[in-house]
């Protein structure tokens, strides 16, 4: 049985980060895969979606031209090569990630279903079905996660996709039903939408659930804008494929109101869930739960040699999370004398790539006035509608919020609505970091005309909104 220092289960972002950062660093490092090199992000996740998005803009920039004084008179075009491309990025990318490029690296790698036998033993099976074991002085969970599937009578008995396997067809389909209106359901539903799918999407709640009521109406008006039919507030009560057609009955929620639809593909977008079954760990003493491995704060399992990182240890499913975690689990691994490196405690930023991107951060309004008084909050927005570079642009319907204390402007949360909205949170992510005030951005020059003015003009809200009006009250009581 062969020994290694360290073993990484799962080759996603978070164990890819691991197993290169301790192969450079001179370790015997062995990963171990089940079946997609590259993980869920490479193949089924970001880079596959954010490929179809980029050719969805495209479609939707010729439709829509008109709207910019351009009149092309252009309303029809093939698509049918969106997907192939995709497949084509995938592959590309995850040539820099599989096993040859592991192993030209100094990784040893081994693709096959790994479990615990012990704390230090993993059994490895092959597809051929060929068994070894391997014994890790440390061991790193990186499984990753796998589609969440509701519960819906028939559904089980349908050739329903998930993200997994929606980017394997070879043409947009005429129509798709989405249940799911979370970040997944949303980029996905409005990219098909543009590249010509009838397109309606099913949620149990406004979308984008964890984000501000005015970023998810803005969302909601853009969807139906572009022709996009909603039905929000609907559970779906049952699903059949008769025909090679969908047949989907929806309720709404708190009432009786029935509907039923047709569809030629049906995605689920219902969530994720940790991937931990094939694991036993049981065998390892690992406490976990349906939500993940439970993990200190520095990675470690109750088992202090096995570490979980990225969607293993459960949520938030974001790769740039994942990637957080596995440095930090890294250096503690590097680290002489036992020294370890905790997790990095910052709020985590998150984009939802539809057009206009949502990007948030910290505490939206609501918590933030759950968490402290009132009196103690001060909110600034800045509609799109006063941003000179949205109106040039015709793209209006954005915004910047921020959510800070009232007098420091230390800064809680922020949400901003633009065509870059991840780029632009960046600025406010480092003030955060950094522990910047709001108001301290003001100071910055920033380029003219620009999106990320907003934020500027935000920060002057602090005096013009703020500070001015309590001088004058207290000026106007002066003798």
């Amino acid at each position: 049985m062969e020994k290694y220092p360290i073993v990484v289960i799962g080759s996603g972002a978070a164990g890819l980060v691991v197993a290169n950062g301790a192969a450079k660093a001179g370790k015997k490092v062995l990963i171990v895969e089940k079946k997609h090199w590259g993980g869920d992000c490479t193949n089924f996740g970001c880079i596959p979606s954010k490929s179809l998005i980029a050719s969805s803009h495209i479609a939707h920039a010729i439709l829509s031209n008109g709207s910019l004084g351009i009149h092309a008179h252009s309303d029809r075009f093939s698509a049918s090569d969106a997907l192939e491309r995709v497949r084509k990025i995938v592959a590309e990318i995850r040539s820099e990630e599989d096993k040859p490029a592991l192993e030209k690296n100094g990784v040893h790698a081994i693709e096959g279903t790994a479990s615990f036998v012990d704390p230090h033993t993993i059994m490895i099976i092959d597809r051929a079905g060929d068994i070894r074991k391997v014994w890790g002085k440390q061991i790193v969970i990186a499984t990753g996660s796998f589609p969440s599937i509701p519960s819906v009578p028939g559904l089980d008995i349908t050739p329903y996709l998930t993200n997994e396997t929606i980017f394997d067809l070879k043409e947009i389909p005429k129509s798709l039903a989405i249940m799911g209106a979370g970040p997944i359901g949303c980029e996905i539903a409005q990219a098909m939408r543009r590249l010509g799918s009838s397109v309606t999407l099913i949620g149990t709640k406004a979308p984008l659930q964890r984000e501000e009521p005015e970023a998810q109406q803005t969302l909601v008006d853009r969807f139906k804008e572009e022709g996009m039919e909603l039905y929000i507030g609907y559970s779906t009560r049952q699903v059949a494929y008769e025909a090679g057609k969908f047949q989907i009955l929806l309720q709404e929620k708190g009432s009786d109101k029935k509907v039923s639809l047709q569809s030629d593909a049906l995605l689920i977008a219902s969530g994720r869930s940790p991937n931990l079954e094939s694991l036993n760990l049981s065998n390892a003493g690992v406490v976990y739960s349906e939500k993940g491995i439970s993990v200190d704060h520095f990675g470690r399992t109750n088992q202090k040699h096995i570490w979980a990182i990225g969607d293993a240890a459960g949520p938030p499913f974001f790769t740039h999370y994942a990637e957080s975690q596995a440095r930090a689990v890294l250096t503690s691994l590097l680290l002489p004398f036992g020294l370890k490196k905790r997790l990095n405690p910052s709020p985590i930023p998150r984009v939802t790539y539809t057009d206009p991107e949502i990007a948030s951060i910290g505490l939206s309004e609501q918590e933030a006035l759950t968490r402290y008084k009132a009196r103690s909050i001060a909110v600034y927005k800045v509609p799109f509608t006063k941003l000179d570079r949205a109106i040039t642009a015709g793209r209006t319907e954005g915004f910047v919020k921020i959510i800070t204390k009232k007098w420091s402007s230390k800064i809680l949360g922020a949400t901003i609505v633009a065509p870059r909205a991840g780029e632009m949170l960046m600025q406010i992510a480092t003030a955060m970091y950094a522990q910047i005030p709001l108001r301290k951005l003001s100071g910055l020059i920033h380029p003219y005309p620009t999106y990320s003015l907003a934020i500027r003009k935000a920060s002057d809200l602090w005096l013009t909104q703020t500070v001015l009006p309590t001088l004058k009250k207290y000026i106007g009581k002066s003798p």
